[in-house]
């Protein structure tokens, strides 16, 4: 089982943009290290921002497009191969390894904080 990590203020936790955003295309990242795909997610006011996430072994690409997620869209952007990743699309990582994406059932608009 996995340990609590240490503890961190508030302030850590406030300085985190985390929004709600709706993937609107999917598709392979054959040249990442590992099984990913390649997403572009609307957040709305904010805009269209692309990931790179290894969430092929629970979802099929078709399936992710209208999907509702949650990401961090302050972190800088990280170099994945020759594809740079804007923002980080949240999950509950498994003992196995499989990531299930963090989603939002209600009806939002893209782009809203979490808090």
């Amino acid at each position: 089982m996995n340990s609590i990590k240490e503890e961190c203020s508030f302030d850590n936790f406030s300085a985190l943009d985390i929004r709600t955003g709706t993937i609107i295309e999917a598709e392979d990242f054959p040249q990442a290290k590992k099984p990913a795909y390649k997403l572009k997610i609307d957040f709305g006011s904010l805009g269209i921002k692309v990931s790179s996430a290894q969430i092929t072994k629970l979802y099929k690409k078709e399936d992710l497009i209208g999907k509702r997620i949650v990401a961090v869209v302050n972190f800088p952007k990280k170099q994945i191969a020759n594809f740079f990743s804007e923002c980080l699309i949240l999950g509950a990582v498994k003992e196995n390894g499989e990531v299930a994406l963090l989603t939002i059932n209600e009806d939002c608009e893209n782009g809203i904080p979490i808090g």
